[in-house]
C-alpha cells in the first residue's frame, strides 16, 4: 500500500429544484497542510480522475486518498461558490492543482 501524501475530497451540494448538484474540491497536501480549492463543472468522477493523472497519464496514483462530501445548497455556496473554477476534465484540475501547490 502507497504511503499517503494528499487528500481529495469531492464536494457537491444536494440537488437544487431543477435537480442541478453542484462541485468543487479541496486537496490537501498531508506534509504541508496547505489546501487547494476550486470549483469545477462536471461530476465526481472528474475530480476522482485526478488519481489518474496526477503522475502518469492512466496510472491510478495511490498516493492520494480521496472521499466525499454532500452539503446542503447555502452551506456549499458559503464555502466553495466564491472560489476559483478550476476546469472541467481530470487532467485540467490536475494541472490547477500542481500549479497551486507550494514548495518549499
Amino acid at each position: 500500500m502507497a504511503e499517503i501524501k494528499y487528500i481529495l475530497k469531492a464536494v457537491n451540494s444536494k440537488a437544487d429544484s431543477s435537480g442541478n448538484r453542484y462541485w468543487a474540491f479541496k486537496f490537501t497536501v498531508c506534509e504541508t497542510g496547505q489546501e487547494i480549492k476550486g470549483y469545477i463543472s462536471g461530476g465526481e468522477s472528474n475530480i476522482y480522475g485526478i488519481k489518474r493523472h496526477w503522475n502518469l497519464v492512466n496510472d491510478w496514483d495511490e498516493s492520494i486518498y480521496f472521499k466525499r462530501e454532500e452539503l446542503k445548497i447555502r452551506e456549499f455556496d458559503k464555502l466553495y461558490k466564491k472560489i476559483e473554477y478550476a476546469g472541467c476534465l481530470s487532467e485540467d484540475i490536475a494541472t490547477f492543482i500542481r500549479s497551486r501547490i507550494e514548495v518549499n
